[in-house]
């Protein structure tokens, strides 16, 4: 019975919540890789860059930090979304998982793709 019970947990962890870790994770490491990449201080930084242009924006290095809460916005939303879609729609829930963590890996690209041009 003990067995069974940690099977069916188990299962439903790897199914769901790892997705979520992971976008947890995800977002901290883009929190770490702004603090370590970008040198501390007042400095003027390209916080937008277009191809055909080159850098749009320039602002405070500190406003690279909206990127990561942004992401971690979206996660919460996407959670409350799961929390209460989880009994009734399977799929919906799931989807709401995989969007964040997706969001998160694009966000992770553009910080890195930033901290390249500065």
């Amino acid at each position: 019975m003990i067995t069974g019970f940690f099977k069916r947990l188990l299962a439903y962890f790897k199914e769901i919540w790892f997705l979520w870790l992971l976008c947890l994770s995800f977002n901290i490491i883009t929190f770490l890789f702004i603090a370590i990449k970008i040198p501390p201080g007042n400095s003027t930084l390209a916080l937008h860059y277009n191809i055909l242009v080159g850098v749009e924006w320039y602002g405070n290095g500190k406003n690279l930090y909206f990127i990561p809460v942004i992401g971690l916005a979206i996660a919460a939303v996407n959670l409350f979304a799961y929390r209460t879609l989880r009994r009734d729609e399977n799929f919906l829930s799931f989807l709401t998982a995989f969007v964040s963590l997706v969001v998160q890996i694009i966000l992770l690209g553009s910080v890195m793709f930033l901290a390249s041009v500065n």
